[in-house]
């Protein structure tokens, strides 16, 4: 409703703003910080461009916005209480915004950011894209934020798994895997690092300490669109079945 009378009451200015807008020949940053620990916004997370004056600084909700920027190949920096990160490279186009997600470990010594575009999060496979996801389909997935880790004092990839049902098992057809029952039927389940398919009987090397979260489906209807990960699945007979998946986050 709000967003309707807003628009009526532009009417009178729609066309010197659009003429205004196709002579635009800058460019513009908007996105959000937030917090590794918990997926909660960060506040007072400033953003620059190297070579400019121009700036933002992020607001309660960890939005920002920064505009009149140059367009072309442009160096972003992130700086959270006086400690700056790397710059992050981004091609800006005329009249266009580009959207950024950054995630920030705050308790860190040195800051060591996930900086990403902003895309669908069904497609966004990293860290950003686990707390969009837990936003969307919390109710049909399982997902265990760095803080959970350290409330359930959790001392292994392996203790967060079994919480779900999900054990490491060792047969003869196929090898040690984790896996789930299902139906009646042991499944294996895919596990993949940070994007990246991992070997499932390996998933206890990587270091607790490391992990900023965890997310898991089960079944096949269960799952974001379009996330279709490969898996080795079994049941009594060797036939194919599809499990779900566990994607671990690390920092």
């Amino acid at each position: 409703m709000t967003r309707r009378l807003l628009c009526s009451l532009a009417i009178a200015l729609t066309l010197p703003c659009a003429l205004q807008s196709q002579t635009d020949n800058t460019a513009a940053i908007s996105g959000y910080a937030k917090s590794a620990f918990n997926g909660g916004p960060l506040a007072s997370v400033m953003i620059s461009v190297a070579g400019t004056t121009k700036f933002a600084v992020t607001d309660s909700t960890g939005a920002f916005r920064l505009s009149g920027l140059p367009a072309g190949t442009q160096l972003v920096r992130i700086s959270y209480l006086g400690r700056d990160t790397e710059e992050y490279e981004f091609e800006l186009r005329r009249g266009k915004t580009k959207r950024l997600a950054i995630i920030l470990d705050v308790e860190a010594v040195n800051l060591d950011p996930v900086v990403v575009t902003v895309r669908h999060r069904d497609g966004w496979r990293d860290l950003a894209g686990f707390y969009e996801r837990r936003k969307f389909y919390g109710g049909f997935g399982n997902f265990y934020t760095r803080e959970d880790i350290v409330r359930l004092r959790a001392r292994s990839v392996g203790d967060i798994l079994r919480r779900m049902g999900i054990h490491t098992r060792c047969l003869d057809n196929v090898g040690c895997v984790p896996s789930r029952w299902v139906r009646g039927n042991l499944c294996a389940v895919s596990v993949a690092v940070d994007g990246m398919a991992f070997f499932p009987n390996e998933y206890e090397t990587v270091l607790i300490d490391d992990v900023q979260g965890i997310e898991a489906y089960r079944g096949d209807n269960l799952v974001p669109p379009g996330w279709r990960p490969m898996t080795m699945t079994f049941d009594r007979d060797h036939r194919t079945q599809f499990c779900g998946s566990v994607a671990i986050w690390t920092r």
